[in-house]
């Protein structure tokens, strides 16, 4: 039997010590890789954990700021959330026309809506551009003040125009009126007769300021210093009733910018001067602007002559208005001589021109302050007395001023740019394309025209979406002028507009 084999104790030995020592390796590099795992995860740890902070911060930033833009906000908000007080309006101004009638001059009531249209449309487009955000601080409301008797031709196309109606009739019974003669005369003499006095239901609108124009007249830039003198004489008057000289600087600036017809006149003949100029009016309450017609008097007359009825702005009062119809029923209108015996003694004088004259001039010449005529309510009419007046006992008045002034402007050379207001009067309406112009009627007569355009480019039809399609220029007469809207010299040869 062969022997057991026997192993090598050495080599045994030597190979468990290799295993032993390929184990350890194996460790090692176990233990080597693991830490470097571990290490990195560290790292990665510590970087992410780095990361994550600054996008906290950075959330955190954004959320602190996001919090206190809420605050901010809330903070605006608070005062009108606590006042609920909503922003201040403008204020508003009112302008008046009056309508008197429907067939006066032979027009069918079909013309006459047309012709009140042409007048109304542009006139009332003229005043909303001169109180546009950026031209005024002021905001305007149109009335017109209608006659019974004009209610058929008016009443409709003035709506259409944005002008809210008030149908009046005429403030008194010719029959309450006290004296004969005026009972008698107040129809005559005028274009309007006792219905003229519609202008003054201006006096009872609700509005602070009140504007009375005549439907041939056209408003080229805003008065807006002429409505501040008038209002800000009621924000310096304090709680106790006293005047606030606070303000007194700002209101000479103002006064001093005024178109003011500047004056130093004797009162009826004597030594006495009546001095209006800029610096008379610094510390006077106002309530009412106005022009004079000098066209209307004979030399000498000038301190009596009648207010323009195609202009007055005032400040409404229904204790005016309730004195204007006293003076009317009193009919202290003297045959030949006129109100009070002084004034209103020339055409339209028994109505409204004559009796603003009386108010202002006699009864209560405080109140109210006259303007350049040349600028506002320009009529385009001569300064001086004609030389060739025939009359002997006006050789004297020849050429001089018709006002009673030394010097006097000519209106007539009064730069449009000047002009803040116009009445076609001595020019003649712009619808009729007069032929004969003077070269100032003629630029403003364009003014008109142009007006016109614009107020055809800003309508839009009846759903509010498009423009309307404007009417073809076709009138070829005077172009420059009349812009295309006149075939033809005369009225007949206009062009008219369509509402």
């Amino acid at each position: 039997m062969p022997p057991p084999l026997r192993h090598n104790n050495n080599t045994s030995n030597s190979s468990s010590s290799g295993r032993i020592r390929i184990s350890l390796s194996l460790t090692c590099l176990l233990v080597t890789a693991f830490s470097i795992s571990l290490i990195g995860l560290v790292f990665q740890f510590i970087a992410v954990h780095r990361i994550g902070n600054k996008s906290n911060d950075h959330i955190n930033h954004n959320a602190a700021a996001a919090s206190s833009l809420m605050r901010g906000a809330t903070t605006q908000n608070a005062p009108q959330q606590q006042n609920n007080k909503p922003p201040k309006k403008k204020p508003v101004i009112a302008y008046t026309v009056t309508i008197t009638g429907c067939s006066e001059k032979n027009y069918s009531a079909k013309e006459a809506t047309s012709l009140i249209t042409q007048g109304a449309a542009v006139l009332q487009h003229s005043i909303h551009l001169a109180h546009t955000t950026t031209s005024s601080k002021y905001d305007y409301q149109m009335y017109a003040i209608i006659h019974p008797a004009a209610t058929s031709c008016s009443v409709t196309p003035m709506k259409q125009l944005g002008y809210q109606v008030l149908v009046r009739n005429t403030p008194f019974h010719n029959s309450d009126i006290q004296t004969k003669f005026l009972r008698e005369n107040i129809d005559g003499a005028s274009c309007c007769g006792a219905k003229e006095f519609l202008k003054l239901y201006a006096y009872t609108l609700k509005e602070p300021v009140a504007v009375i124009l005549d439907l041939d007249s056209l408003v080229l830039r805003p008065m807006d210093e002429l409505f501040d003198v008038m209002l800000m004489e009621d924000e310096n008057i304090g709680g106790d009733g006293q005047y606030d000289h606070h303000h007194d600087d700002a209101r000479r600036k103002m006064v001093d910018q005024l178109p003011i017809h500047h004056r130093t006149t004797s009162s009826d003949g004597s030594n006495h001067k009546e001095d209006v100029s800029s610096s008379s009016l610094y510390n006077k309450r106002i309530d009412a602007f106005y022009t004079r017609d000098y066209n209307m008097i004979n030399p000498g007359g000038e301190k009596y002559a009648g207010v323009q009825g195609g202009f007055l702005m005032l400040r409404p009062d229904e204790d005016v208005f309730a004195e204007y119809v006293d003076l009317v029923l009193q009919g202290n209108y003297i045959d030949g001589r006129g109100w009070g015996g002084k004034y209103g003694y020339f055409y339209g004088g028994a109505q409204v021109q004559g009796i603003c004259s009386y108010y202002f001039g006699e009864l209560h010449p405080e109140k109210g302050v006259e303007l350049n005529r040349c600028r506002v309510n320009q009529m385009v009419d001569a300064p001086r007395f004609d030389m060739k007046m025939k009359e002997e006992r006006y050789r004297d008045a020849r050429g001089k001023c018709r006002d009673g002034r030394e010097q006097c402007e000519d209106c007539r050379e009064t730069d449009v740019k000047d002009i803040w207001s116009v009445h076609f009067t001595l020019c003649g309406k712009p619808w009729f394309c007069n032929s004969n112009l003077q070269p100032l009627c003629s630029k403003l007569h364009s003014e008109w025209f142009r007006i016109r355009r614009s107020y055809e480019e800003s309508r839009s039809d009846d759903n509010g979406n498009e423009l309307r399609s404007l009417p073809k220029l076709e009138g070829s007469y005077r172009p420059e002028i009349y812009h295309g809207y006149c075939t033809g010299g005369g009225e007949r040869g206009y062009l008219p507009l369509k509402i």
